[in-house]
């Protein structure tokens, strides 16, 4: 256990590093432990970076998109894909994005999908207000 979290740590911790920074939209991944919607210290730290992003450009629509490994129980794959988007999304709430519109939702995992770490993770993406 804490071997996968320190190498979801340090993915995420790479991951954010390389995050786009393109005028169009900005995008953060969270990460999440095999069948898990708990949100992490270090996903907690990611949700915070794109919560000060989206107050400081002013974000007119931020989307929270879930994602789950197929497991051969597809709802329930996607459940758990919703309730990661949610959990993030309340996050950002939580965290002063209050002005943007939170928009969540999961994509369904499709058959040849596993539980790796690239499906086991919630993008949030960022459309600033540029005038």
């Amino acid at each position: 256990m804490r071997r996968s979290s320190l190498l979801l740590s340090l993915t995420a911790a790479a991951l954010l590093g390389a995050c786009s920074t393109s005028s169009d939209r900005d995008r953060y991944p969270v990460f999440f432990d095999t069948a898990s919607t708990t949100i992490s210290p270090v996903a907690s730290d990611i949700i915070a970076k794109a919560a000060a992003d989206a107050r400081n450009t002013h974000a007119s629509t931020i989307e929270v998109i879930g994602h789950a490994g197929a497991h051969g129980n597809l709802s329930a794959d996607e459940l758990l894909a919703m309730t990661r988007a949610k959990n993030v999304a309340a996050q950002l709430a939580t965290d002063g994005v209050g002005d943007a519109k939170i928009t969540q939702f999961a994509l369904p995992p499709s058959n040849n999908q596993d539980a790796a770490v690239a499906s086991r993770v919630v993008t949030i993406e960022i459309d600033p207000n540029v005038p």
